[in-house]
């Protein structure tokens, strides 16, 4: 019970901070207005935080960890596999949009190796839930065999990279072209075809309307 109440306590700090960072900023956000926000007294912060640079780890941790639960949501997972990388897509996006004014927050350059190590470990998170994710698609045959570790950091690479792009340095400009040019890849690695692939027929489809016109 007193873990359950520690535990609700810091997501509601953690929570506040979300929501006073979006409409203010990290650095005109005070401990005071935070707690306030919670629903706590300032010392309650201190009890587990010990700064407001802790507390904005913590925030930009807890959106890896929800953007990681979407590998987990049984709504997409039990989907038919040609249409899970979509549904993944989608849903991580839209929690990405849902926090567009705070995702530029999430530029602040990493201060201390304390912050690496939880940056790691939450990265860590996200390439076995993918790997996980893999693994079990291989073994309901789904997929063939393959170094499904490697794949999952690549892809967790490809996201991350995109969302950064998208949100954090354009602040969601574009955000349909990332979306769907992310999706494009992912099932072009999948399922084909292959851009080549897709080239040639483009190609073919060109000559073929220039000759139309001829």
């Amino acid at each position: 019970m007193v873990k359950e109440d520690t535990r609700s306590k810091r997501q509601a700090i953690i929570e506040a901070a979300r929501n006073i960072f979006a409409m203010k900023g990290y650095e005109d956000t005070t401990i005071a207005e935070i707690a306030e926000e919670a629903g706590v007294a300032v010392g309650t912060v201190y009890l587990y935080f010990r700064n407001k640079r802790e507390i904005y780890t913590s925030v930009s941790l807890d959106q890896m960890v929800a953007i990681a639960a979407v590998m987990e949501d049984p709504r997409i997972v039990t989907l038919p596999f040609e249409q899970v990388p979509r549904a993944i897509i989608e849903a991580v996006f839209r929690i990405c949009h849902q926090n567009n004014r705070l995702m530029s927050l999430f530029k602040v350059d990493i201060q201390s190796e304390e912050e690496l190590q939880q940056h790691k470990a939450a990265g860590e998170l996200m390439t076995n839930t993918i790997d996980n994710f893999l693994r079990q698609s291989i073994a309901q045959g789904q997929l063939m065999p393959f170094d499904t570790e490697m794949y999952a950091k690549i892809l967790f690479g490809l996201v991350d990279s995109a969302l950064y792009n998208c949100f954090c340095v354009e602040g969601g400009e574009g955000e349909q072209l990332y979306r769907e040019r992310t999706i494009e890849i992912i099932e072009r690695l999948f399922f084909g075809p292959s851009i080549r692939e897709g080239t040639k027929d483009n190609i073919r489809k060109g000559e073929g309307a220039a000759v139309s016109k001829g």
